[in-house]
């Protein structure tokens, strides 16, 4: 999982520029690893990525945000570590890389400089010879190469396509032309998930689309705990639902949802996304929300919706519906457990593939 994912966020409207940057790759083993990243930190290298295959703890894993444990293959030893820095010579710094500039930890801030490559890596051998009368270290294969923006920025869009998620519903990214087989019937969603996770090609959110289809009416009122790229209310106002409000713990989710909504010429008056966490966030999510509604959805994770069952009756309408998915098939009797302890009456449990979904009515 590359650690930097998130770590530049460029908005849509804004000039993207193609820049050239410097990318090193250190080969070299797990023990030494750790130990030239602290050197490269030493040097003004903040950021970088280590491959490995040493195996995940389950402290790492619930750090991942995720079910799914990682396939680390099995390990070998070897390690690769990865650095990316500006160009020496570029105007304009303004560019997508992973690590901070390379600058001389001998001079000055104002005298800061952008270093050949052949001398940073000169540096950082000699940094690590000087360690090794302390430590079992070795010197590590060092190579790097001129690469640009383009070579990767938009490749994951490849894999993307306008695909149907319900019999009447086809979600397309807004690169891609409307499908041929679409009929006059369909509803047709646009989408640019940007740096906000979700495209509805996952089974979980096929799950919560199916029932959020089934559902909505021109009078629901829904919430979205988890929005995401806001796939979910948007859909569910495309189909008819009156009202949706969308809260998120990334701030960048809530950024897409709006941004989607307006792609898809939904009103402002019609949804509203909010920055907040419902289980820390409770007082602020209830003034905002200003009353109960009729349909709250949560694509989360199992460690997730567990204690949001605690809470989000408080959120719904009496005879009114929690839908919540994320669950992998091997948590969902602690799922369902957690949702019976809270006084929910469970109406249909769904599957697909090895992922559940509960539909709920609040008591």
């Amino acid at each position: 999982m590359n650690s930097f994912i998130h770590s530049q966020y460029i908005k849509r409207n804004e000039r993207i520029l193609i820049m050239n940057w410097l990318k090193y790759e250190l080969h070299t083993n797990t023990h030494d690893a750790p130990i030239i990243g602290n050197i490269l930190c030493s040097m003004g290298i903040n950021g970088f990525e280590i491959k490995d295959h040493v195996p995940l703890t389950e402290k790492e894993e619930k750090q991942m945000y995720t079910d799914i444990p990682a396939d680390m293959g099995a390990d070998d030893g070897s390690s690769i570590l990865t650095f990316y820095t500006e160009v020496p010579g570029e105007e304009n710094t303004e560019f997508f890389s992973t690590g901070s500039s390379i600058r001389d930890e001998d001079i000055s801030d104002s005298e800061k400089e952008i270093l050949e490559p052949e001398v940073l890596i000169r540096r950082l051998k000699k940094k690590i010879k000087k360690i090794k009368k302390f430590t079992h270290i070795k010197i590590p294969h060092i190579s790097y190469s001129i690469e640009d923006d383009s070579q990767w920025k938009d490749k994951w869009k490849d894999n993307f396509k306008a695909f149907r998620v319900a019999d009447d519903i086809i979600i397309k990214p807004t690169w891609e032309e409307v499908p041929e087989d679409a009929s006059e019937n369909d509803i047709i969603m646009q989408i640019d998930p940007g740096s906000a996770f979700g495209t509805g090609t996952h089974e979980t959110t096929k799950l919560c689309l199916l029932s959020l289809r089934k559902y909505i009416t021109t009078e629901t009122t829904l919430l979205d705990a988890g929005c995401g790229s806001g796939i979910l209310a948007i859909c569910s106002l495309l189909c008819g639902a009156k009202s949706a409000f969308c809260l998120d713990i990334d701030p960048y989710a809530v950024e897409a949802t709006i941004e989607n909504a307006a792609l898809n010429n939904i009103e402002e008056t019609r949804i509203k996304a909010k920055h907040l966490n419902i289980l820390e966030d409770t007082e602020n999510v209830r003034n905002e929300l200003k009353e109960p509604v009729d349909i709250a959805v949560a694509n989360i994770l199992a460690d997730v919706i567990i204690p949001l069952s605690d809470c989000i009756a408080n959120f719904i309408k009496p005879g009114g519906l929690f839908i919540s998915s994320g669950i992998l098939a091997e948590k969902a009797d602690l799922v369902e457990e957690a949702l019976l302890k809270n006084n929910f009456e469970i109406i249909e449990k769904n599957t697909l593939g090895e992922w559940v979904s509960f539909v709920c009515k609040c008591k």
